[in-house]
């Protein structure tokens, strides 16, 4: 549904925002991405939860964490996850290969190195990176499982997409696997979220389905208790030598996502939004760290998507880019994303915690 028609049912979603129920908004907090930008990753956490998210994910990195062959430290995650619950943030906390951020799959190097992995492969079929994604998982839900504050799992980020270097993609069976490992290890029972790709731009959505092998958000529907997709309303991608932008309408977006929502899939199963554009997509740079404003990086963009989401009835919507937030504002001394955000969680109606 395009022109007039996408546009009348943006139109008349937004006339029902008053009536739309409350939304959670919460962000995304990663170490690594603080290191790529040069910013000190403890300093950017706590200024995150001074800023009163209703929840926080947070990543275990398994490279990190397994450094050596059996050798865990948990020391960084540890203080990660002490923080967040001291300041009485609700946790989301994503195990397994895949975590937020690139390079997306974080497997250990002493590991990577005698599988070699082909280019667009389904990694889940090597036998030794099953068994030690698993018993890595286990080493984590069993250490972190008594946290009153982790209130979900997130098996795996994006785990059915094609997505980093290596274009790698996990099978749904063995996704299937490790979330009936997570439910097994954990006595509290807590929901578990599946995240998945989604592309609003109609032109971009139909060439990245000719490398699809499967309908990626049915099959996330049927693994996890919740959904978590991402809504980026421009992004920036490089075909050869040529700098291309996707832009999408508010009408584009709210006709997608609805049909999303009304998938006989889901179940009944919640809808949340993992990734909300909240920082720049330029093409080919990993983030952009100039100066100057870039045409993907406006908190515009994402009060704007707020808005539409919590008119489509979305009540969980994480921002992505806090990280980027602290580097602008320490780099460059520009407050300019810093004062958005605050402004926009002023704005949020009050909600219940997140349980």
């Amino acid at each position: 549904m395009r022109g007039w028609r996408g546009w009348g049912l943006i139109l008349l979603l937004v006339a029902g925002e008053a009536a739309a129920e409350p939304i959670h908004i919460g962000t995304t907090f990663s170490d690594r991405q603080c290191r790529y930008l040069q910013v000190n990753a403890k300093k950017t956490l706590k200024e995150i939860l001074k800023t009163k998210f209703d929840l926080m994910r947070l990543a275990a990195y398994w490279d990190e964490l397994e450094p050596r062959d059996g050798v865990y430290d948990f020391s960084s995650l540890d203080w990660q996850i002490a923080q967040t619950a001291s300041a009485q943030v609700p946790i989301v906390l994503s195990v397994g290969m895949k975590a937020p951020r690139w390079p997306e799959y974080f497997i250990p190097t002493w590991l990577l190195k005698r599988l070699r992995l082909r280019k667009g492969t389904d990694v889940s079929q090597h036998a030794e990176l099953r068994q030690r994604t698993l018993r890595f998982i286990e080493a984590v839900v069993r250490r972190y499982r008594d946290e009153e504050m982790i209130r979900y799992w997130q098996v795996e980020n994006e785990p059915l997409d094609r997505t980093g270097p290596g274009y790698w993609w996990i099978s749904p069976a063995f996704v299937k696997q490790e979330v009936e490992l997570v439910r097994r290890l954990d006595p509290r029972g807590r929901p578990i979220l599946i995240t998945t790709v989604t592309y609003p731009n109609p032109l971009l959505r139909r060439f990245m389905y000719l490398f699809m092998r499967h309908d990626t958000i049915d099959e996330a529907f049927r693994l996890g208790d919740i959904i978590g997709v991402n809504v980026y309303p421009v992004v920036g991608h490089r075909w050869f030598s040529k700098k291309s932008y996707y832009w999408t309408t508010p009408g584009e977006r709210a006709t997608y996502l609805a049909s999303i929502l009304k998938r006989p899939t889901r179940g009944g199963k919640p809808v949340w939004v993992t990734e909300l554009q909240a920082e720049p997509w330029e093409p080919d740079q990993l983030v952009y760290t100039a100066r100057e404003p870039p045409p993907t990086g406006d908190p515009a963009i994402a009060r704007q998507g707020v808005r539409e989401l919590r008119a489509l009835g979305i009540d969980t919507v994480l921002l992505w880019g806090a990280e980027y937030w602290q580097f602008r504002q320490s780099r460059h001394q520009d407050a300019h994303w810093w004062d958005a955000v605050h402004l926009l969680l002023q704005q949020a109606q009050p909600v219940a915690p997140v349980r």
